[in-house]
């Protein structure tokens, strides 16, 4: 805990790490969660570490030594072709490990009515496992900004829908600390980073996936949208750094370094 928040590390931070490194990593600097792959659609699958049922044994040890717990699963896909059984197999994996949460996107939607039906869905799935279900939304998807996402998520009218705010995605698509405050409600976790106020749109991929800013060296309001989120709002650390990593930087230093930057961002937005 800092503060007001739970933390968690995002597994996207350093994917060269197989699970249980990242728990340790976690364990290590004082995080209380990860976030762990449990489905990645079939064609992206080499590029994450897919965690299946095969895991879990191992991973309920880590968990245990390291007293820190999964809070995210990611990611699934909510384009009109759900692969529920594979859903199904992943949600049960998750929560066998005491996972709380299940992040979606959505895509391939021509109007909300629909992202409202399949978001809708996918709570009434993710309950079966004792989950809640996050909608995140992002210019790679079919709900690129927060209002639109607050909307899908209000008339869902889930008790475990939820909205997940990553605030690369929040700034790039037109939001900011107003736009949190407006939909704090609905916010059960927040993804943290940091970078420009504007990017080139062509170049928005790379970032998000492999150039994030540490959180406090950038342009992000990012102690102003901490002061907007809810007391029990879980802050994620999400913060890939493909070329630190190229150079040789290792893991456990990229992920101390954007903790302790985490960290010192929302100890400053308590004052």
């Amino acid at each position: 805990m800092i503060g007001r928040f739970a933390l968690s590390l995002h597994h996207l931070t350093a994917l060269e790490l197989d699970p249980c490194a990242l728990v340790a990593q976690a364990g290590r600097t004082g995080c209380d969660h990860v976030c762990l792959f449990t489905y990645v659609p079939e064609a992206a699958r080499k590029h994450y570490p897919l965690v299946d049922s095969g895991a879990v044994p191992d991973l309920r040890s880590c968990f245990a030594s390291e007293g820190v717990s999964v809070c995210n699963l990611e990611v699934f896909p909510l384009d009109g072709r759900e692969d529920w059984e594979g859903f199904a197999r992943s949600l049960e994996t998750g929560a066998a490990l005491g996972a709380t949460r299940a992040t979606a996107h959505v895509h391939d939607v021509a109007y909300r009515h629909e992202a409202v039906e399949r978001f809708a869905a996918f709570c009434d799935f993710a309950d079966r496992f004792g989950l809640s279900a996050g909608l995140e939304f992002n210019a790679f998807s079919a709900v690129c900004d927060i209002g639109s996402a607050a909307a899908v998520v209000r008339e869902a009218d889930r008790p475990n829908g939820q909205l997940v705010c990553d605030v690369l995605h929040l700034v790039r698509n037109g939001g900011d600390a107003e736009a949190v405050a407006a939909n704090a409600d609905l916010i059960g976790y927040a993804q943290f980073c940091d970078g420009p106020l504007h990017l080139d749109r062509d170049a928005w991929w790379r970032e998000a996936v492999g150039t994030r800013g540490i959180p406090g060296e950038g342009a992000f309001p990012l102690v102003e949208i901490a002061r907007k989120l809810r007391d029990d709002t879980v802050i994620e650390v999400e913060v890939p750094r493909k070329a630190d990593a190229r150079s040789g930087v290792d893991a456990p230093t990229r992920i101390a370094r954007a903790v302790s930057a985490t960290r010192e961002v929302l100890k400053r937005s308590e004052c």
